[in-house]
């Protein structure tokens, strides 16, 4: 019949054959809600949602029955589009259609306003819903875990607790999402319990979403445990292992993780990438650097992949490498911003003050706009070069022309680019006729540049700002000393240590350093 050539049409992989099956319906009057039905779910599954929105208004214009399905995927096409009016329109004649107590509609309907980003429409839908439907309960308490509400996640898990509504797996990864957001590790052990408890099933998703829980609430034994009872591991689990012992700055033992990964034939996707990249940067390693690349390199062209070429940029301007960094950046098929930022800031770190204002015009000729990100490592660049009179420019220009209030730390490169200039009073008239009001690390900058540049007569206003502030730490009494001494002033240097002494400030030892013997970097 009619009605089995169109749904046969409309379940092909085919566009055409779908279009096909459209264009034989059309011709047919009398057709049922079911053989329509195929056509629309066959163009959105197709991809093609705008064509599913059209035989509906198609429908509705010829006063065609629908059903339930009908609606259901309309919205899911709305959602897809998006197209929030149409989505919106179709709320409305649910109401019409009498489809208001249909839980697939509704639960359709409560997942299109998520995508639509519309968090009160959304709770509106819920609210309409019998309170009993636990696949009700998992797409709000999902949707407000995904759309980074955690608090309101765990606000609504609470409520189906009060509503004796049972929790399953999916309820439960979902509220482990939100505890990881909130590092909520009280509530997060309680859904182990329950589980525990319940005696469900803790397949892979599940012991994922509890070892992310536990590594980002500061428990990282919890992880570890869940990690090596695991009868399957996919990558999100070595990647959540590698993640946590990352985070907690156990770096040797991410890299272990990793190799373990390897030894067991899994094969890393980009985040692991990302992960292990971030983990061989923190380390400072060179040889670490070159082992990942040619990982990445062998995973794919990391040109295509712009996250990993930024990740890679990073980790080799850490490292030392700003050729290699460079080598990257020109191989690079896309550039967002952040490569942009990237790269001008590794320039600046390795003293390239004019290659990168050079790239900071090239990126302006790809008509990309800087933000505040990018100008305070332009201005890092001027300071890292003494480029004094480009720094003012580009300080400016920020202001001016792109509109982009200073933040501090725009601020505090301008005092150190005047300061390493030996520009210390216009440091000191720069400081106190800021936009902002200037911290206590500004004055810091300008009382170390009063000792480095001579200039004692500036020391007591720096020191009266410091002092109104808030209590001294030890960095300002022994610079104030070292300052003091250096033009003999040696009474004053008596009354700042008895005053160091009274207040019980001693001085702060330093940090530590590094040394990389073939692959493991000490430290000391």
């Amino acid at each position: 019949t009619a009605g089995k050539l169109i749904a046969s049409l409309s379940a092909s992989s085919s566009s055409s054959a779908t279009s096909a099956a459209h264009s034989i319906a059309r011709r047919i009057e009398g057709l049922d809600s079911f053989t329509w039905n195929t056509v629309i779910r066959g163009y959105l599954e197709r991809n093609d949602p705008q064509n599913a929105i059209l035989v509906y208004s198609h429908l509705r214009g010829l006063n065609v029955a629908v059903d339930s399905y009908t609606v259901l995927f309309v919205i899911k096409a709305c959602g897809v589009v998006p197209a929030i009016d149409q989505g919106k329109l179709m709320h409305a004649q649910i109401f019409k259609l009498g489809f208001v107590l249909e839980i697939i509609v509704q639960t359709a309907l409560l997942n299109m306003y998520v995508v639509f980003d519309e968090i009160q429409s959304m709770r509106k839908v819920f609210d309409e819903m019998p309170l009993g439907d636990l696949v009700a309960w998992n797409s709000l308490i999902a949707a407000y875990s995904g759309k980074n509400y955690p608090k309101e996640a765990l606000k609504v898990a609470r409520a189906m607790v009060r509503e004796h509504v049972s929790m399953n797996e999916v309820t439960a990864v979902s509220i482990l999402s939100a505890c990881s957001s909130l590092k909520a590790l009280r509530e997060g052990k309680s859904v182990h319990s329950y589980l525990l408890k319940a005696d469900a099933n803790l397949d892979v998703f599940v012991q994922n979403a509890l070892m992310g829980m536990y590594s980002k609430s500061s428990s990282l034994s919890y992880a570890c445990r869940i990690f090596h009872s695991m009868a399957m591991r996919n990558v999100v689990s070595w990647t959540i292992m590698i993640n946590g012992y990352a985070c907690s700055r156990r770096f040797d033992e991410a890299l272990s993780i990793y190799r373990q990964m390897e030894s067991a034939n899994v094969r890393p996707d980009e985040v692991t990438l990302l992960s292990i990249i971030s983990v061989c940067s923190e380390l400072g390693s060179s040889e670490l650097s070159i082992w990942i690349t040619l990982i990445v390199e062998k995973s794919g062209p990391e040109r295509e992949r712009t996250a990993l070429a930024n990740a890679l940029m990073r980790m080799h301007t850490k490292c030392g490498n700003i050729l290699k960094a460079c080598q990257i950046f020109d191989g690079m098929k896309e550039r967002t911003l952040i490569t942009w930022t990237t790269m001008i800031q590794g320039l600046a770190m390795h003293g390239h003050g004019m290659a990168a204002l050079m790239r900071f015009v090239q990126m302006q000729g790809q008509g990309l706009k800087p933000d505040g990100v990018v100008f305070l490592c332009v201005i890092f660049a001027c300071s890292h070069a003494g480029l004094v009179e480009y720094g003012r420019k580009y300080f400016n220009l920020m202001i001016k022309e792109y509109d982009i209030k200073p933040w501090m730390e725009h601020c505090g490169c301008v005092v150190d680019l005047l300061c390493r200039a030996g520009l210390v009073d216009e440091a000191f008239d720069f400081v106190a006729n800021m936009p902002i009001e200037p911290d206590m690390m500004l004055w810091r900058m300008l009382l170390m540049a009063c000792q480095n540049q001579g200039c004692p007569e500036l020391v007591s206003q720096v020191m009266h700002h410091i002092h109104e502030l808030g209590p001294k730490g030890s960095e300002d009494y022994v610079l104030m000393s070292n300052l003091c001494a250096s033009v003999a002033e040696w009474d004053v240097v008596k009354k700042v240590r008895d005053e160091m002494r009274q207040r019980g400030v001693t001085k702060e030892v330093p940090g530590s350093s590094f040394l990389e013997v073939h692959e493991n970097v000490h430290r000391s």
